[in-house]
């Protein structure tokens, strides 16, 4: 198992990378409106939409939002939708951890809304990041923080693991397991800072760009939860089989749906 999840993420990172800095506007464009549609089928099973139609109607409805999106003034909906999000995302794992696992969110029309909201603001995020005035590579050190706080935290919470996090959402996972990747996720940002922040034009300073970067990544943890949530009250492991060894497209992406809105509100405002 651990074989084949490297081979998948080793095949996963040449494929992003190559879009990432290889495809021009409108494939990256597409790129991104592809991953949608297949986030948009997984998560029809936390919406419980299990006929077909209905299936390909919702997948059909977020392309269309996507590529309507695209062509407007669609900047500022980005803020207002990473809002929404957050709310969300807190309220729902705290009142699941609080209430020892009592069921939320179970009407399928809200969650149907609150995936097109979540794979909205992701897409749209990923398409900005990646345009001017941004780039490929501040779009490539936003997911880079998420990733970091994932390998940080899975590590330190095997060595040193104790308190659970959130026992009725996520029991695998710890508090020393976010500290430690809240910890790695400080360490890169300051480094990256030191190598790469020097070099734009309007830089943050140290502080804020490592504070905010590592703050954003902790933050991740929590679309991470959310999505665990969902899992759990429709009773899956795995929110698809696409990706051997990973599960589907949104065990991947979890962090990021939260996360990528968030970083485009900080490289926007500094």
């Amino acid at each position: 198992m651990l074989k084949q999840r490297i081979i998948t993420a080793l095949v996963l990172v040449v494929i992003a990378l190559g879009a990432l800095f290889g495809a021009n506007e409108l494939g990256w464009q597409l790129a991104i409106i592809g991953l949608s549609m297949i986030a948009a089928w997984e998560w029809c099973q936390f919406a419980r939409i299990e006929k077909w139609a209905l299936k390909l109607s919702y997948v059909g409805l977020t392309v269309v939002v996507i590529g309507l999106a695209i062509y407007i003034d669609y900047a500022p909906l980005i803020g207002y939708l990473a809002l929404v999000q957050l709310i969300v995302v807190v309220v729902a794992v705290s009142r699941y951890q609080l209430t020892a696992g009592q069921a939320v969110l179970q009407n399928p029309v809200v969650n149907a809304f609150i995936g097109l909201v979540f794979i909205l603001s992701f897409a749209l995020a990923m398409i900005a990041l990646r345009e001017a005035p941004f780039s490929a590579w501040i779009l490539l050190f936003s997911m880079l923080m998420i990733w970091v706080m994932d390998s940080g935290a899975y590590f330190a919470g095997r060595r040193f693991g104790q308190r659970k996090l959130a026992l009725h959402v996520s029991p695998g996972k710890t508090w020393e397991g976010v500290v430690g990747g809240i910890v790695l996720a400080l360490i890169v940002s300051a480094a990256v800072w030191w190598v790469w922040a020097a070099q734009l034009e309007q830089q943050p300073g140290l502080v804020v760009f490592v504070l905010f970067s590592s703050l954003i990544a902790a933050l991740s943890v929590y679309g991470d939860l959310f999505e665990s949530l969902l899992k759990r009250q429709v009773g899956i492991k795995d929110s698809g089989k696409i990706l051997p060894g990973h599960g589907g497209v949104l065990d991947r992406i979890d962090s990021l749906l939260l996360a990528m809105p968030l970083f485009w509100v900080f490289w926007s405002l500094v």
